[in-house]
């Protein structure tokens, strides 16, 4: 059939494309989020490794694309959990950004 291999290329290159800008939005999202979590980290420092440790990062895992936020020091887990999460910072840094994040998404899709 006349052209089907200039579509299916073309098909191709905008997917390839639209993975990428999936990535790069990831990307922007995961280091946004870890200055948030680094400026809005409710205890206060001792050395400042716990602030300091505070990561955002991207994963690819197949077709699917991940945003972390986690902690570094082996303490965050505690930082997280004890006290009734008096001094956690993922989850609600995590759950103040999901609205945003998804709208963002909505954006790069319906921009077409």
């Amino acid at each position: 059939m006349p052209g089907a291999d200039e579509v299916t290329r073309n098909l191709r290159d905008w997917a390839a494309r639209r993975r990428a800008e999936v990535i790069a939005l990831a990307q922007v999202w995961a280091g946004t989020l870890e200055a948030q979590a680094k400026v809005n980290a409710p205890w206060v420092d001792d050395t400042g490794h716990a602030r300091g440790g505070l990561t955002g990062s991207t994963y690819v895992a197949g077709s699917k694309v991940l945003i972390a936020l986690g902690h570094t020091m082996s303490y965050g887990v505690f930082l997280e959990l004890a006290r009734d999460g008096k001094y956690a910072i993922l989850k609600p840094t995590l759950d103040a950004a999901v609205p945003e994040i998804y709208q963002t998404y909505k954006r790069l899709w319906e921009g077409e």
